[in-house]
């Protein structure tokens, strides 16, 4: 999906030496950071906890002569020390996009309609996408003293405005501040709350970032996406180098989000190229996670592939014919019943058992079985068939 709407892959250095990655992660807790001294050179390095600055760097460095917009995708995986009980995983798989030098909403709703489509494409359903802008909780947690705001983000994140309003009171936050602070517990929910957002902060950095905000959901609702528009203005998730709209991909089963993302207008100029900049990053497990809460599976997607067993002279045969087709063979040495074993050990559909006038072919969902004859036309379509076909039909 990224590759159909333009995004061409670039492939990122698992460690980078510290103080050039270290320029784009000003939000990562230090003690999250897996550091190392590279052997060659003594420098210290660090395992990539995330991959966008690394995209940016390189989009400043060696294809800073590219016309905008620059539109790259990547994969891999990003390392954090765990510290807490509710961080399961070291290692996070993402794939994700990132869209730089296009200033516009268009950017925002183009990445949007990007992952939404990818989330259709792996068969997700029921997902909503959760947009907020990074400007107005930070905005609102300016009037908290810097020794409290922690505590008090934290209770805005789980919208408990009793604990917001005790820990605010224990800041000495004055009762009319207190009462801006108190309203991002309320105001999220479906898109209705913005106009009621608008009322609350007329005027300020607060109505500007809500007017970019309605931009980009406005743009969204007009373009039709699969997924649900939610909005949430006391949002604080992400990095600090997100300067305007963000996205947050929920559903349901992990209880954490799938992918998240957002505008990151300032990161390029760290690295010597001032240019706006939006992305998306999917945590790949996570996205699993939920689609298995649904019944599915990435794997019902995979290409067709098959073990081959019997004769080792047959089989052999047999196996070469279906690579050349373009089917993945697995070879196995013995009878049916070791065959299928490994069959489903290793998530293979079909077992074939060659044969010289003619082939077995057992499914392994049920053990249904058919014959093919050996050098008959269209067998890839007859495998292909009878995989895909309903357990028990008779073909």
């Amino acid at each position: 999906v990224f590759g159909l709407y333009g995004y061409d892959r670039v492939i990122t250095p698992p460690f980078e030496l510290a103080d050039v990655l270290e320029r784009g992660l000003d939000s990562v807790d230090r003690r999250e950071l897996m550091r190392f001294v590279e052997p060659s050179s003594g420098e210290v390095a660090l395992l990539r906890p995330d991959m966008t600055p690394q995209v940016a760097r390189i989009v400043a460095t060696r294809l800073a002569d590219r016309p905008s917009p620059h539109r790259l995708c990547y994969e891999g995986t990003v390392v954090r020390r765990q510290r807490h009980r509710a961080r399961r995983r070291q290692q996070t798989l993402q794939a994700g996009i990132e869209c730089i030098g296009w200033g516009d909403a268009g950017a925002d709703v183009e990445v949007l309609r990007v992952a939404d489509d990818a989330c259709q494409k792996v068969g997700l359903r029921g997902h909503q996408f959760e947009l907020a802008h990074v400007n107005i909780a930070a905005t609102v947690l300016d009037l908290v003293p810097t020794a409290a705001r922690q505590s008090v983000a934290d209770a805005l994140a789980q919208k408990d405005a009793f604990s917001v309003e005790a820990r605010l009171q224990q800041a000495g936050v004055p009762a009319r501040e207190r009462t801006r602070v108190l309203a991002l517990t309320e105001l999220y929910g479906d898109v209705s709350i913005l106009p009621l957002a608008r009322k609350r902060f007329p005027k300020g950095p607060i109505a500007l970032a809500l007017r970019e905000l309605s931009e980009v959901v406005d743009r969204v609702a007009d373009a039709n996406l699969g997924a649900a528009i939610t909005v949430d203005l006391g949002e604080l998730r992400g990095h600090s180098y997100y300067t305007g709209v963000s996205v947050t991909l929920l559903a349901e089963g992990p209880g954490a989000p799938l992918g998240a993302g957002g505008r990151y207008d300032a990161l390029l100029a760290r690295f010597g190229m001032p240019a706006p900049a939006t992305g998306f990053a999917f945590d790949v497990d996570n996205v699993a996670w939920a689609l298995r809460a649904q019944g599915k599976s990435l794997l019902d997607e995979s290409p067709l592939r098959a073990v081959v067993a019997g004769d080792a002279a047959l089989a052999d045969a047999l196996a070469t014919q279906l690579r050349t087709l373009g089917l993945p063979a697995a070879r196995v040495d013995g009878a049916l019943k070791p065959a299928l074993e490994y069959a489903a050990s290793w998530d293979y559909p079909l077992v074939v058992i060659a044969g010289a006038r003619s082939h077995r072919v057992v499914r392994v969902s049920d053990d249904a079985s058919l014959r093919v004859a050996n050098g008959g036309p269209d067998l890839i379509e007859v495998l292909t068939s009878f995989a895909q076909s309903a357990a028990g039909a008779a073909l």
